[in-house]
């Protein structure tokens, strides 16, 4: 016999995510990093690099974009790395049904030449994953009395996390030096080869880590992470 059974709500979900990501493995990218995970994606010290997230039906895919942020430079590293995160997606079981395409960073210390802005970066990504679509962008220097840097930085990096409930993407962020981690650890040792690779200027996608650092966990040290509001981000429609 079958039962019927009340629609979820979502308020109860999103607050039942926090507790239930404790119980999975969220993925934390560092540089040239790239992931995938149904529920969220964490961004470690986001400072002059990028935190793309590509949403789908079924989740979330993510890659942290080096500093390097011009576009024919240097071997065209930023463009092959654009190739890098495509060709990840879409050789992944999950990677198709695309909704939305994300951008957060710094736009001040992101700094593209040429007068060039974020929308230009993201429409690499956009072409690359042949997709059509909304693409948003939250610009991190946009937050008031944001904390100094330590030693030499002139201001702190940002932790950044990607929360996926339903048809809805919650943007949060912390800085990074506020936050509590569970220690370094190297990739290779929560790497299952296919949700969670790497990628580098060369266009290659794999287990060679350009960046041979990894964390299992991101805690908010007590104080708790910020929701951006979706009033804040930037948006616009793509047509490939």
């Amino acid at each position: 016999r079958g039962y019927d059974l009340p629609a979820p709500d979502p308020s109860t979900s999103r607050r039942a995510l926090g507790y239930v990501l404790r119980e999975l493995h969220v993925f934390n990218l560092f540089e040239h990093q790239v992931a995938y995970h149904s529920l969220a994606l964490g961004f470690p010290s986001i400072d002059g690099c990028n935190a793309i997230c590509l949403q789908t039906t079924a989740g979330l895919f993510g890659i942290h974009v080096y500093g390097c942020n011009q576009f024919s430079h240097i071997g065209q590293a930023l463009e092959k790395e654009s190739k890098a995160f495509a060709a990840f997606v879409t050789g992944h079981p999950m990677g198709h049904d695309f909704v939305h395409l994300y951008s957060v960073c710094f736009h001040q210390k992101r700094g593209w030449a040429n007068g060039k802005t974020w929308k230009d970066e993201m429409k690499y990504y956009a072409n690359e994953l042949k997709y059509s679509g909304p693409i948003s962008a939250f610009d991190l220097s946009t937050i008031p009395n944001w904390p100094p840097g330590i030693g030499s930085a002139t201001s702190d990096s940002a932790y950044v996390e990607y929360r996926r409930v339903f048809d809805t993407v919650t943007i949060l962020y912390k800085p990074w030096h506020q936050c509590a981690t569970s220690g370094d650890v190297k990739p290779d040792t929560i790497s299952d080869g296919v949700n969670y690779l790497s990628v580098d200027h060369k266009g290659n996608v794999g287990t060679n880590w350009w960046f041979k650092k990894a964390v299992k966990s991101v805690g908010t040290n007590g104080a708790g992470f910020v929701i951006s509001p979706q009033s804040l981000r930037t948006s616009f429609k793509y047509k490939g």
